[in-house]
C-alpha cells in the first residue's frame, strides 16, 4: 500500500474541507438554502474523503493486509458514505430545495450521479470480491470520485451563488 498516495487524498479533502469552513464563516451565516446545502455538501463530502484515505491507513497498522484490508477499509468507507448520504437527504434544507429546484439543481446529478455511482460501486465490487487482485485500484478509484465529487460540488456551489440577493460590501464590490 502506498501510504503517502492515501495522506495525499485526505490532505485534498482537507483543502475541500477548509474552503467550505471559509466560506461558511466569510458568508457569516449564509440564509440562502441553496447555498446551505452545497456547502453541508462539500463538507461532508470532504471529510468523507479524509476518514476514507486514514481509513487503510489505520487498519494496516494492525497488520492487516491484502484482501482483508481493503475488505474492511470498503465496508467502513461505504458504511459513511451511506450514512452521510442519508444524514444529508433527511434534512429539511434538502428537501426544501428539492421542492423549488433551480437550474443548477437540476443538471447537477448529471455529473454528481455517476460520482455517486463510482463511489459505491468500487467500494461494493471489493466487498462483494470480484477482482481482489485490484482492490487497491478500485478502493483509490472510490477516493479519487470523491475528490472530484468534493470540487464539482464546491464548483458549482460557488459558480450559482446569486449575488444580487446580498448585501453590503460583498454585493458593492468593495
Amino acid at each position: 500500500m502506498d501510504t503517502d498516495l492515501f495522506v495525499h487524498f485526505a490532505e485534498i479533502a482537507g483543502i475541500f474541507v477548509g474552503f467550505g469552513a471559509l466560506i461558511a464563516l466569510r458568508s457569516a451565516r449564509p440564509t440562502d438554502l441553496h447555498d446551505v446545502v452545497y456547502l453541508k455538501a462539500v463538507l461532508v463530502i470532504g471529510v468523507w474523503v479524509v476518514i476514507a484515505a486514514l481509513v487503510p491507513i489505520t487498519i494496516s497498522r494492525y497488520g492487516v493486509d491484502d484482501h482483508a484490508l481493503w475488505l474492511s477499509s470498503a465496508v467502513a468507507s461505504l458504511t459513511l458514505w451511506v450514512t452521510s448520504l442519508v444524514l444529508i437527504w433527511r434534512t429539511a434544507d434538502f428537501r426544501a430545495i428539492n421542492e423549488h429546484l433551480e437550474p443548477v439543481d437540476r443538471s447537477f446529478p448529471v455529473v454528481g450521479l455517476p460520482l455517486h455511482l463510482t463511489i459505491a460501486g468500487s467500494l461494493a465490487l471489493i466487498i462483494i470480491g470480484v477482482w481482489p487482485r485490484i482492490d487497491e485500484a478500485l478502493y483509490v478509484t472510490g477516493l479519487s470520485a470523491g475528490v472530484v465529487f468534493g470540487g464539482y460540488t464546491l464548483l458549482v456551489s460557488v459558480l450559482s451563488w446569486k449575488l444580487a440577493s446580498r448585501s453590503g460590501p460583498e454585493r458593492d464590490g468593495r
